[in-house]
């Protein structure tokens, strides 16, 4: 009996304990839930805090990282899928079989064909083991520039259109047919599961677009080589440069990662014209979030004096739109998927304060860029944005990228010389500081044709090359717009 007293004690004792744990287990599991909902206010409250911009370049490199994500996942499907035999590799296509239902009768085994269009293209001939010497930079005359270095003084006074008062006095106008400011739609990484979208949109507008691509993505699978890239740029629009590997691998340094994405592009690209690059993770490199964020030494990062070696302009994947007389073009704002493009309370991001003259922003550059359209939704509001766009195309440029950083860099430094009036007659000119082989661009200058021109045609050469030109009217004057390309000889104008 004695056992059996000792045994219920002794269980009593034990549910005491385990009462006791049980409480002090539950205290716990309250305190520490408490902790973290205090924790997550603190983050919450963290977030609010933070300036609207702040968070717009999270967002940004939120965007970037996605974007790497899903492109990955993508290769690594179809490479699984590739080795049960489930969908074969097709060598990669002239534009015009890219329109054809039929299969490519080169299809073959994904393993097989990679190493092939990962290759760089030559032309050297079978038992030719001469030196090749390497693509050098442009030479021209002294004193020439790549780029304009970054400043904090005005380069020019912004002004609004100006109307020349006489035929003697012909002005060069701050963007193409006197255009009040200039936009340019960029689209990051290889995402050619958008380009029947992109294509259709731009189709609708008569607009073009510049992607920037990655170019050892290319090749991995039918729905990503060379023939699709092909067709965007016979199509008009452009491809620019996103680096080698988006500064994802190691082996690559970064003066590597520009200099061999441009080589690549325009071998494999007919027509293609390299001069700009769109930096990874943006120009501060942040990879967080992203498949290479272990790739952080500096020797795999943005460098902008390297950039500044092979490109004209660069452009960041955040940012506050900049005066237009002020632009970095190393270092070009860039809106991410159109975040505040609506929002006058969000004045660096607010697309029509380009067109205000009481702006800082009045008759600047806008560039905006996109990753993947994953959703219906976001195809919509680029839909909206573009609406919005064509209803004030009188008044801004939808330039390609490259197009838009030659012409503003060109306008920076140019000047009419030489000017001189006859009898329906003038001649001068166009000379800039920018370097000839890659500033190319035709240039817009105004002329006010005499008060005795009855309409006749104007006729416009230059070093006895055709241009064009055009005849529009302000306040009861007729004025031509002709165009002319910097440091190519004299310009005669006759009316």
């Amino acid at each position: 009996m004695n056992k059996y007293f000792q045994f219920i004690a002794l269980l009593a004792v034990c549910g005491g304990l385990l009462l006791a744990c049980n409480e002090q287990s539950s205290e716990q599991t309250q305190t520490e839930s408490q902790a973290d909902a205090s924790t997550e206010g603190s983050t919450s409250t963290a977030s609010q805090t933070k300036d609207p911009l702040t968070l717009a370049e999270e967002q940004a490199i939120q965007t970037e990282a996605e974007s790497l994500w899903y492109l990955q996942q993508q290769r690594q499907a179809y490479q699984e899928r590739a080795t049960t035999g489930e969908v074969t590799y097709a060598a990669p296509t002239a534009p015009a079989a890219l329109e054809s239902a039929a299969p490519s009768p080169a299809a073959v085994p994904i393993t097989s064909r990679m190493a092939r269009t990962l290759a760089p293209v030559t032309s050297r001939s079978p038992g030719d083991y001469s030196f090749v010497p390497p693509a050098g930079l442009p030479v021209s005359r002294p004193g020439q520039l790549l780029n304009l270095p970054a400043t904090n003084h005005s380069r020019f006074k912004v002004v609004d259109r100006q109307w020349p008062d006489s035929t003697a006095t012909p002005s060069i106008t701050m963007w193409p047919q006197d255009k009040l400011a200039a936009f340019s739609l960029t689209i990051d990484d290889n995402h050619v599961q958008d380009h029947d979208f992109w294509l259709s949109v731009a189709d609708q507008y008569g607009w073009n677009w510049t992607w920037f691509v990655i170019v050892n993505q290319i090749g991995w699978s039918e729905f990503d080589h060379w023939g699709h890239w092909q067709k965007v740029l016979d199509k008009g629009h452009d491809v620019q440069s996103h680096t080698y590997s988006h500064l994802c691998d190691a082996l690559f340094y970064t003066y590597r990662e520009y200099r061999q994405s441009k080589a690549t592009i325009e071998q494999n690209l007919s027509g293609a014209r390299m001069l700009t690059v769109a930096y990874p993770f943006g120009f501060n490199t942040n990879k967080t979030g992203s498949p290479c964020v272990s790739l952080n030494t500096d020797r795999t990062k943005n460098n902008r004096l390297e950039a500044s070696r092979q490109h004209i302009a660069a452009r960041d994947a955040y940012g506050a739109l900049s005066a237009v007389d002020k632009i970095d073009y190393l270092k070009v704002p860039s809106i991410s998927a159109g975040n505040g493009f609506f929002d006058p309370n969000r004045t660096w991001a607010y697309f029509d304060s380009i067109l205000d003259s009481n702006s800082r922003n009045f008759r600047t550059w806008y560039v905006i860029h996109y990753h993947g359209l994953y959703t219906e939704q976001q195809k919509e509001d680029v839909r909206k944005i573009l609406a919005h766009l064509n209803t004030r195309k009188n008044d801004v440029w939808v330039g390609k990228f490259m197009a838009v950083a030659q012409y503003g860099q060109q306008f920076a430094t140019a000047r009419l010389e030489n000017i001189q009036t006859a009898s329906n007659q003038l001649r001068f000119e166009l000379k800039d500081d920018m370097n000839d082989l890659w500033f190319d661009h035709p240039m817009t200058i105004k002329v006010r044709l005499p008060s005795g021109w009855n309409g006749r045609t104007v006729n416009v050469q230059q070093a006895g090359i055709p241009r064009t030109a055009q005849v529009v009217q302000h306040a009861g004057q007729a004025y031509a717009l002709l165009e002319a390309i910097p440091d190519r000889g004299i310009v005669t104008v006759n009316f």
